[in-house]
């Protein structure tokens, strides 16, 4: 990214160099000292990057040296300069607006909202705005305390609110009102198995026990029940509470083999950008045309913030596309072992994530038919088992 921008500055010139002209081509430039930038290898040639101040001399040395070349492209300011130089009211409009983002860093550009999952960030948004609280707000006249309070007065589906103001951004952090109050579920259910083991702690804090410890138990099996018969009263229908400790058997089985195909990330490597003003986003390249079968897409956004921590309502988007292909691989054993054990190391963290381990039992080596290595093992564990199951009393 900082190349790029740093290209943009100082200006920059491709050419395109066909196979038989590039060892000239680069002797021509080493030999008058310019700098150039190898690009990426293209059919029959390749993409040379020129300062863009000395293009002319890298051009009239070409020709006097009899070297062929293509100009593809100049960029970057100094070519928008030699584009546009004669317009004078560009550049004083231009610094108009830059003077303009100064003075303006005392009132709203941009509103970001977070904390919110089932009201809408525009919902948010016009509830501000009804309050008062918009784009071009002068915000150091806005009193935060009032704002907030009125707020939740005229938002019924939020219960907490802080508006930050970040440069010229504002920060609104919400946490929505969770539905009757976050009371206790009340309604009928059981306590089934989540897995299956051996039983070796019941707590049945409502409802009936319906297990003991060294009982074997299968998957699904009732273990506290809601429905609660007594000698002496009338039967009780409740939400059976309780945990149910069991040692559990789990099995962990990985296999590496010396041949298989996997994806592979390629040089074929390119970005496209984005730029969002306010609410406005403007896309230039590829956008739609990516094929999501073959390409990764990584979204990066950078803010645009000037000195004095003006933050500009422009947000650049850059969409890193990353090309990966099926290719086939070969390792010797050795190599398939200690894939095999890297694999291996998660799947064990995993199979051992809240409980405790009380002992396990490995193998591992060439399978039978020499074409993987294997991992086999057998882990035993003590895991509260205990999962509430809802049922209609009705």
């Amino acid at each position: 990214m900082l190349k790029r921008l740093f290209l943009y500055f100082i200006g920059c010139v491709v050419v395109f160099v066909d196979d038989e002209s590039i060892a000239g081509a680069t002797k021509t430039a080493f030999s008058l000292g310019l700098p150039v930038i190898l690009g990426r290898r293209k059919k029959r040639g390749r993409r040379l990057i020129l300062r863009y101040a000395d293009y002319d001399a890298f051009a009239d040395a070409c020709r006097e040296n009899g070297v062929a070349f293509t100009l593809v492209k100049r960029s970057g300011l100094p070519e928008l300069r030699r584009r546009y130089g004669r317009r004078l009211g560009l550049f004083i409009g231009g610094a108009i607006f830059i003077a303009a983002i100064f003075i303006a860093d005392d009132f709203v550009w941009r509103i970001d909202v977070s904390g919110n999952e089932a009201v809408s960030d525009e919902t948010i948004i016009n509830e501000l705005d009804a309050l008062g609280f918009r784009l071009g707000t002068r915000h150091k006249n806005v009193d935060y305390d009032v704002l907030h309070n009125r707020f939740l007065l005229a938002s019924p589906d939020i219960s907490w609110i802080a508006v930050n103001m970040k440069g010229s951004v504002a920060r609104v952090e919400v946490r929505e009102y969770i539905k009757g109050g976050g009371e206790r579920d009340e309604s009928p259910a059981n306590i089934v198995a989540d897995e299956g083991g051996v039983i070796t702690q019941v707590s049945d804090f409502a409802g009936s026990a319906q297990v003991k410890i060294g009982d074997e138990v299968e998957r699904g099996q009732l273990l506290i029940s809601g429905i609660v018969d007594y000698e002496d009263a009338p039967t009780e229908i409740v939400r059976a509470r309780g945990e149910v400790y069991a040692e559990v058997w789990r099995d962990i089985v990985v296999r590496v083999p010396l041949v298989c195909v996997e994806k592979m990330k390629t040089d074929d490597n390119f970005s496209d950008f984005a730029i969002k003003i306010f609410s406005k986003t403007i896309f230039f390249g590829s956008k739609g045309r990516i094929d999501t079968d073959f390409y990764d897409t990584i979204t990066v956004k950078h803010e645009i913030v000037l000195p004095g921590t003006v933050i500009l309502p422009i947000t650049v988007i850059e969409n890193k596309h990353e090309r990966y292909e099926d290719v086939t691989v070969t390792r010797t054993p050795d190599e398939a072992a200690v894939e095999a054990y890297r694999q291996f190391k998660l799947a064990f963290i995993e199979a051992c994530r809240d409980v405790t381990l009380l002992e396990y039992d490995m193998t591992d080596g060439m399978n039978e038919t020499g074409d993987a290595y294997e991992i086999v093992c057998r882990v035993r564990v003590i895991k509260n088992i205990a999962r509430t199951a809802p049922f209609d009393a009705g």
